[in-house]
């Protein structure tokens, strides 16, 4: 191992006092370089391309394989002298050139880094208006972070919501004068420094905000997202929760206001332990039968469920608990715990529509297409009614605005205090079949 120093020294691309020329009729192309018509012929700038390429592979080996070797005889490290090309490469910083992150100069940066402009959002008196602040770009932690593939959506398993969400990093509170112009920004405050921000919501009345927070932890990991509420006149924000065991699961729905002062929470079960761990062996074979001999094309989609334990995964992260929670800190758990994906009070108050999926669920289409129960509560979540329960939807065309048979886009009147309305489909979801009047 003695000779590898001599090695490195003799082939370093710094050693050469002069730019690399090589002859071209020295010069024998690799295989996967050579023409058909000309086999050992090759561009000079081609030529000095191959040649600096092998070079510094060289170079790289020699290093590596002088930083592995065991030293001399006794394991101590041979001792070596320090040539001219160790010594530019030192001070010019060769090893960055070839490893690790650049950056552009500050100029550059200063432009990429500017903050884009805020997105607003209007009291619903129309008297105040929000400027959510954003940053330009997400960091290439929150880019890398790990995430479950599961029915068609992308996971954070950390923060039990969506991975890859954007964030607001400040709110700016702005009266709307009379002139037209907005008055002085009232920040809120309150939360801890570096919070990201989601789901700002404002209350019937606008005179409070909620949004969720959540912080990075020590292993560049996020939180779990907490509730907060705002105060619109003073601008404070506390948490919305005494406890500190209540988190919000964004996988599907988040947060609702009942009416001013009370919100419907979606929350993780507190009874909820660990997630469940991939048997080494599968419980059963992989079987898809066709008995029924029904010919269904469907589309191809991606982050399927592939076998039972990522039913179980799903379901570990989509069951929510829902909670009623007042401004003044009492809760109360309403219905059972389940995958509601939709809540929508009715506009006097008085009741809730709640959407929820449940098995049977698929391998070769989204969540979107699972089994979905759309019922009726009274606003303190006694159930009323079964509005539709709607079966697994394997089965809709691939044409285009083809949809899913029976009831869909259920929802209130907003003209009435407590109305519903639906739309179904009268040509069986298939949008190539005419329909007859």
């Amino acid at each position: 191992m003695s000779c590898l120093p001599r090695f490195y020294h003799c082939f370093s691309l710094r050693s050469f006092p002069s730019p690399l020329r090589i002859s071209p009729t020295n010069f024998i192309a690799p295989p996967y370089l050579r023409s058909r018509s000309s086999p050992r012929q090759l561009s000079p700038a081609l030529m000095t391309f191959v040649a600096t390429s092998r070079l510094l592979h060289l170079n790289s080996t020699a290093v590596a394989s002088l930083e592995n070797s065991s030293g001399g005889p006794n394991g101590s490290p041979v001792p070596s002298s320090s040539s001219p090309s160790d010594n530019y490469q030192a001070e010019n910083g060769d090893e960055d050139i070839l490893f690790g992150y650049h950056l552009p100069p500050k100029e550059i940066r200063d432009i990429v880094d500017a903050p884009p402009l805020p997105v607003l959002s209007f009291s619903p008196h129309r008297d105040k208006i929000l400027f959510l602040k954003r940053r330009s770009l997400p960091p290439l932690s929150e880019l890398a972070k790990p995430e479950e593939k599961l029915a068609g959506i992308r996971i954070d398993g950390n923060s039990n919501a969506r991975s890859r969400m954007s964030f607001y990093t400040g709110i700016g509170i702005h009266s709307l004068l009379n002139d037209g112009t907005l008055g002085p920004e009232k920040e809120v405050q309150g939360f801890p420094d570096g919070s990201k921000i989601n789901f700002v919501s404002w209350s019937k009345d606008g005179c409070h905000l909620a949004f969720s927070i959540r912080t990075d932890e020590e292993d560049n990991n996020c939180s779990k997202l907490r509730v907060w509420v705002a105060d619109v006149d003073s601008g404070k924000a506390r948490p919305l929760f005494q406890s500190d065991d209540i988190y919000l699961n964004a996988i599907f729905e988040n947060f609702v206001w009942v009416d001013d002062s009370t919100l419907l929470v979606c929350t993780i079960p507190i009874s909820r332990g660990s997630p469940p761990k991939k048997p080494l062996v599968p419980s059963s074979p992989k079987i898809q039968s066709n008995e029924k001999q029904n010919i269904v094309q469907v589309r191809t989609f991606q982050d399927l469920l592939k076998d039972e334990y990522d039913k179980d995964l799903f379901d570990y992260y989509a069951v929510t608990q829902l909670v009623l929670a007042s401004l003044d800190g009492t809760m109360k758990p309403i219905g059972p715990p389940a995958v509601y994906t939709s809540i929508y009070p009715s506009p006097d108050g008085k009741y809730l529509l709640v959407y929820f999926i449940h098995r049977p669920y698929s391998f070769i289409v989204h969540c979107g297409r699972f089994p979905t129960k759309v019922d009726l509560w009274s606003a303190d979540g006694e159930f009323i009614k079964e509005i539709c329960d709607l079966p697994l939807a394997e089965d809709i065309p691939i044409a285009f605005n083809s949809v899913r048979k029976g009831k869909r886009s259920i929802n209130w009147r907003p003209d009435k205090p407590s109305t519903l309305y639906c739309v179904e489909s009268r040509n069986q979801g298939e949008a190539t079949l005419a329909i007859h009047w």
